[in-house]
């Protein structure tokens, strides 16, 4: 009986639980098969809450389409329908017809409210659709696909309207057209296509005009119609850029930066930059960093020799060009403190006791002393109590589980301690002092700048300052065996962290070097050609490496004449010798010059020049150079015998080794065919044994104070030693005659 009644009593509680309305914790109603979908809607329909009850449709759409044959429940949605058709679908019916009533064009101060009215009407039609008893069999109604049809025609009606639109739009003052606009169209597609448009109002806008498109239509613009954007904003700031100075154009450049917009180049003007830097100024440690040029604006650079840079094409078109000379870098260092650190070092090891080992022995003597406590004093089990039999069998039993564990755990702790080494390595430190020097590094430069307006023939020179510093705390002498070496390292640097600092490039932007010239009053300069701004630069480059050479050591250069003769002659891609056969012609190699016009030369006293080629025989591989700084001329040896035998001296610059002597013997003289690999006749030369490598080539073999031959060619060392070969004296004097050369001949 006890068992019935709880049995009901616990179906009760089941059919009492899911035969109610329950709300869920999220809000939801939860129906059973005493509370349906349908008992929901006429509790809303009663409350007349007719727009819960469309709600309660939506979620529950599959319960009420299995019922359309339960007269009740169709009833109830016949109520909701008549309601719901009323709120919205009479009223859809009505905004249909108006806007199908819309005329379009109309007056630009009317799209507002054509926007607002199309944008309602689209608001309304998702509200109607958004029901979906609307859609339901027996309650269709066609209100709402007439009303999208509506919609969708007249937005074409006014899409196709606008390129129209936009050609008759003030696009320089009025709010963006395509967020005036009362439909919506994709922007960047509509520009792209119709990027005429804009191209004509942008080339007739103004300054203010030209902001305000670029306000407007940033997001949507090409890139080459933003770029005709800052090519006229420009203009708007400097109408005649082909006659404005380089200060005039530097102004309206800010203004088009001010104004966010970018140029690719200066409209009407080609400016070029061109980098030049001395070799023998770093060779000479007068610049001790590098100075990089950072392009910030839209101007070509060139980075070349002072020669061969005047004659890059980007250089000689250019209407301006900004000629960067490095005149010196220097670093500083100044210590503010220095003090000794007390660390540590890992000295060595010394043994010791294993403590693992010993605590392993005691637990081993434990586990044994466990095992003889547990072996001895067995209970008898053939008493006269079976009770007590039984009792002492389970006490034995439970001595031999312990036994047994006793005996895993000594075999377990001997596998340990034969594992177990009785001695370890203790490490053994020893105290020791690092110093840590705190240092101010000071890095400074002079940069000298030319502005040369090729058009104006005229040029501008002046001096802008570079400077960067960094303070440093730097750990010396720390240990490699210091075991906190990484942590000293750390909160401090090394030595490598400050040289790297010291040598790295300072960069300097083109737009400073720039802002810095437009500060200044420029006192311009005119000038016949651009050699007489070569010179200047070449001038200047010598004041410096004159103030570096009273600092050197070496020896005495003024001992030996011939030197005065020989110069570096610096092409584009090679390192050649030459020599002055009159006070202004150096002789060289035609292939230390080939093709180029201008290179550039270093004499024995380290005076930089430059000088043009003008003449050459690729048969003889001989070159004429014009230079700008006179020289000492040789003299040419004109007899007709060679001893053979003799000494002989080359003078050049072989692998780059500047002004080195070496000393040979005349071997023989011999005819042999050109290296430059042109036809012809053979070519005289002198052999010798005297070093010859690249770098000497067009230097002078003196047979004492006298030149015999030009230095051209010799075997690979793998090949053969000894056989160099120098251009005869008497094809030189040939190559003389034919260009007129005034030279020297001994007696």
């Amino acid at each position: 009986m006890k068992r019935v009644l709880l049995v009901a009593v616990c179906m009760m509680g089941l059919l009492i639980s899911v035969g109610c309305k329950k709300t869920t914790t999220s809000g939801d109603i939860g129906y059973s098969f005493l509370y349906t979908p349908g008992d929901h809607l006429e509790e809303l329909v009663e409350a007349k809450k007719y727009d819960e009850a469309s709600m309660v449709y939506n979620s529950e759409e599959m319960w009420f389409v299995e019922r359309q044959d339960d007269q009740e429940i169709m009833s109830l949605l016949q109520v909701v329908y008549k309601e719901l058709d009323a709120k919205y679908l009479t009223p859809l019916e009505q905004e249909t017809s108006r806007v199908a009533a819309i005329q379009w064009p109309v007056e630009r101060n009317q799209w507002k409210a054509t926007k607002k009215t199309l944008d309602a009407f689209y608001v309304d039609i998702q509200k109607s659709a958004s029901i979906r008893l609307f859609q339901a069999p027996g309650f269709k109604s066609d209100t709402i696909d007439k009303a999208k049809t509506t919609l969708a025609s007249k937005r074409k009606q006014l899409i196709e309207y606008a390129p129209t639109a936009l050609g008759k739009y003030q696009l320089t003052t009025d709010e963006c057209f395509f967020e005036a606009y009362p439909v919506e169209v994709n922007g960047e597609q509509f520009v792209e296509v119709h990027a005429v448009v804009f191209q004509e109002t942008i080339t007739k806008a103004k300054g203010k005009e030209l902001l305000h498109i670029n306000e407007k239509y940033v997001d949507y613009l090409t890139s080459d119609l933003k770029t005709l954007l800052a090519d006229e904003y420009f203009s708007a700031h400097c109408p005649s850029p082909e006659k404005a100075d380089l200060k005039q154009l530097m102004a309206a450049y800010s203004k088009v930066n001010e104004a966010g917009l970018e140029i690719d180049s200066v409209p009407g003007v080609k400016i070029s930059f061109l980098e030049v830097t001395s070799e023998t100024l770093k060779d000479k440690g007068v610049i001790e960093f590098p100075v990089g040029v950072e392009m910030d604006m839209p101007f070509s650079a060139t980075s070349a020799g002072l020669s061969k840079g005047f004659e890059h094409k980007d250089v000689k078109s250019a209407d301006i060009v900004i000629l960067f000379n490095l005149a010196s870098t220097k670093t500083f260092r100044r210590v503010d403190s220095s003090n000794y650190v007390k660390s540590k070092f890992l000295a060595g090891h010394k043994q010791v006791n294993n403590p693992e080992w010993d605590v392993l022995q005691v637990e081993l003597q434990q586990a044994n002393m466990e095992i003889m406590t547990n072996s001895g004093g067995r209970l008898s089990t053939s008493t006269a109590n079976p009770y007590t039999n039984l009792g002492n069998a389970l006490a034995n039993l439970g001595r031999d589980l312990q036994i047994n564990e006793a005996k895993d755990k000594v075999e377990e702790l001997k596998e340990k301690f034969r594992n177990t080494p009785r001695y370890i390595d203790e490490p053994v430190y020893e105290p020791y002092h690092f110093q840590r020097v705190e240092m101010e590094v000071e890095k400074t430069g002079t940069v000298q700048y030319y502005v040369i307006d090729q058009r104006r023939k005229t040029y501008y020179t002046d001096f802008f300052d570079i400077h960067s510093q960094e303070f440093f705390t730097v750990a010396y002498n720390v240990l490699d065996e210091d075991p906190d070496k990484e942590k000293h390292q750390t909160t401090n640097v090394t030595e490598v962290v400050v040289d790297e600092f010291e040598g790295e490039a300072i960069s300097v932007k083109i737009s400073e070097l720039l802002d810095h010239y437009s500060k200044n009053k420029a006192n311009h300069k005119r000038y016949a050609s651009l050699s007489t701004i070569r010179k200047d630069v070449v001038k200047n480059r010598n004041v410096a490496v004159a103030k570096a050479k009273e600092k050197e050591y070496g020896f005495d250069k003024k001992k030996d004449k011939r030197f005065e003769s020989v110069v570096v002659v610096q092409a584009s891609n090679s390192l050649g010798t030459g020599f002055y056969v009159t006070s202004n012609l150096v002789l060289t190699n035609y292939h230390v010059v080939e093709e180029q016009k201008f290179v550039e030369l270093k004499k024995w006293d380290e005076i930089e020049t430059f000088g043009k080629v003008i003449a050459k025989d690729v048969r003889l591989d001989l070159a004429l150079i014009k230079v700008q700084d006179r020289g000492l001329p040789v003299t040419f040896y004109s007899k007709k015998k060679l001893p053979v035998g003799e000494t002989v001296e080359a003078i050049g610059h072989p692998k780059g080794h500047l002004f080195t002597l070496t000393r040979g013997v005349i071997s023989t003289i011999r005819k042999h065919e050109t290296v430059m690999g042109v036809k012809g006749k053979p070519v005289m030369f002198v052999q010798t044994d005297t070093p010859i490598n690249s770098g000497n080539s067009g230097g002078p073999l003196f047979l004492g104070n006298q030149v015999v031959g030009v230095n051209d060619w010799g075997l690979s060392k793998q090949i053969s030693e000894g056989l160099n070969f120098s251009i005869h004296y008497s094809e030189v004097f040939t190559f003389l005659d034919d260009n007129n050369v005034d030279y020297r001949k001994g007696k």
